[in-house]
C-alpha cells in the first residue's frame, strides 16, 4: 500500500526528524527522497522540478490537481489530464487536443460505390424487369425530380434520397422503388418514410416498396413493376393544404382506413412496414385459408378489422406498441410457416 502526502508535509516531517536527530535547527536543504524512502512514502516529481536547485517536488493521489510551491510562492498547478493521461500545467492546452495536420487526410472523399451490395442485386433485378427503353437511376434526390410549387426559398424536405427512380425513354419520372430493411421499422425511419410518401403522393409519383428480408425474386419484382406501370398515371393526394375546399380532377383526399376493408392486415402491416412482405403473406394465407372457414375465425376477423385500424391510428408510431406486437407476431408467423403456410407472394382471395 502506498501513502501519498504533499511536498509541504514531507518537508515538515523531514525538518522534525533532523531537528530531533541534530538537536539544532535543520539545514536549508533536505533530501526529500531519502526521507520519503525511510518513511515508505512515494514522491512524484515533474521534469521541471528535477532541475530545480532546491529540488522541490510534490506528491499526488493521481486524481486531484497538484500545487507546486517554491520559496513559499505558488509556482504552478498541475493536473493529470483525462485525455492524454499525462501531467501538465492546468493553464496549458493538452497536446493531444491540438489538431495535427496530416497532408494525407482530407475532409471529403469519394464514396467507393453509390449503392450497397444488397441494393446492387435489386438494381440488376429492377433493370431486367422494366420495359425496354426505361431507365433506372440509383440514389436519386427528391429535389432532382420533384418541384415545390410555392416558390419557397428553402426546400429541405426534398433533400432526401430514394433508392431507385424509374423513368421512361424520355427520362420522365414514372415511379420510385424503395428497398426496405429492418431499419425502416424504427420510429425515426418511419417518420422519414411517411414524409417521403406524402410528398410523392402529392406530386403524383408512386412508390414501390420491396423488402430486403424477402430476397431477390425476379418474377415477383417484375409482377409488381408491371402492376405499378399499369396503374399510371397515379392519383394525386392532397396532404399539405388542409383548408382546400375544392378538388381538381387529379387531386384526391387522403384515404381513410375503413373497418370493412378485408385486405388491411393493419397491425401486421404497421409492424412489418409493408402489406407485401413474407411475414404478412403468411398471415394473409392463414386468414383466407383457415380463419375464414370457421365461425370462430370469421368472428375474429370481424372484430380484428373493427379494432385494429383504430389501434394503428393511435399507437402505430410508438415503439412500445410495435415492438411487443412484432414479438408476438414473429412467434405466430414462425409457427404457421412451420405448419405449412408459405411465405411467398400471395394475392388475397
Amino acid at each position: 500500500m502506498q501513502v501519498y502526502v504533499s511536498n509541504k508535509e514531507i518537508e515538515q516531517i523531514a525538518e522534525g526528524l533532523v531537528h530531533v536527530a541534530c538537536g539544532k535547527p535543520p539545514p536549508k536543504r533536505i533530501d526529500i527522497d531519502a526521507v520519503a524512502a525511510y518513511l515508505g512514502l512515494t514522491v512524484r516529481y515533474e521534469k521541471f522540478a528535477e532541475s530545480d536547485p532546491d529540488k522541490i517536488g510534490f506528491t499526488s493521489d493521481g486524481k486531484n490537481a497538484l500545487t507546486v510551491f517554491r520559496n513559499g510562492q505558488k509556482q504552478r498547478i498541475i493536473i493529470k489530464c483525462t485525455k492524454c493521461g499525462n501531467w501538465h500545467d492546468i493553464s496549458s492546452q493538452c497536446p493531444s487536443a491540438v489538431p495535427v495536420f496530416d497532408s494525407e487526410k482530407y475532409l471529403y472523399e469519394i464514396r467507393k460505390t453509390l449503392i450497397s451490395k444488397s441494393e446492387s442485386s435489386f438494381f440488376e433485378a429492377i433493370k431486367s424487369s422494366v420495359p425496354e427503353g426505361f431507365c433506372v437511376f440509383p440514389q436519386i434526390n427528391l429535389a432532382s425530380f420533384i418541384n415545390k410549387t410555392d416558390n419557397a426559398k428553402f426546400r429541405n424536405e426534398l433533400f432526401r434520397n430514394v433508392d431507385f427512380l424509374v423513368t421512361n425513354e424520355e427520362y420522365a419520372p414514372q415511379f420510385i422503388v424503395e428497398i426496405n430493411d429492418q431499419t425502416h421499422l424504427t420510429r425515426e425511419r418511419k417518420e422519414r418514410d411517411e414524409k417521403v410518401q406524402k410528398i410523392c403522393e402529392e406530386a403524383g409519383i408512386p412508390i414501390l416498396r420491396l423488402w430486403a428480408s424477402y430476397g431477390i425474386n425476379p418474377e415477383y419484382i417484375k409482377k409488381r413493376i408491371s402492376e405499378t406501370l399499369s396503374s399510371l398515371p397515379a392519383v394525386r393526394i392532397h396532404h399539405f393544404h388542409p383548408n382546400l375546399s375544392t378538388q381538381r380532377p387529379d387531386v384526391a383526399v387522403a384515404p381513410q382506413i375503413t373497418a370493412n376493408k378485408k385486405n388491411g392486415c393493419y397491425v401486421a402491416t404497421c409492424v412489418y412496414g409493408s402489406y407485401d412482405c413474407s411475414e404478412v403473406w403468411v398471415l394473409r394465407r392463414f386468414r383466407d385459408n383457415t380463419l375464414s372457414n370457421c365461425n370462430f375465425g370469421k368472428a375474429f376477423i370481424k372484430i380484428y378489422y373493427a379494432v385494429s385500424p383504430i389501434l394503428v391510428k393511435w399507437f402505430g408510431k410508438y415503439n412500445w406498441f410495435t415492438k411487443p406486437c412484432r414479438f408476438v407476431l414473429d412467434i405466430v408467423v414462425r409457427n404457421l410457416h412451420h405448419n405449412g403456410y408459405e411465405n411467398t407472394p400471395y394475392n388475397d382471395k
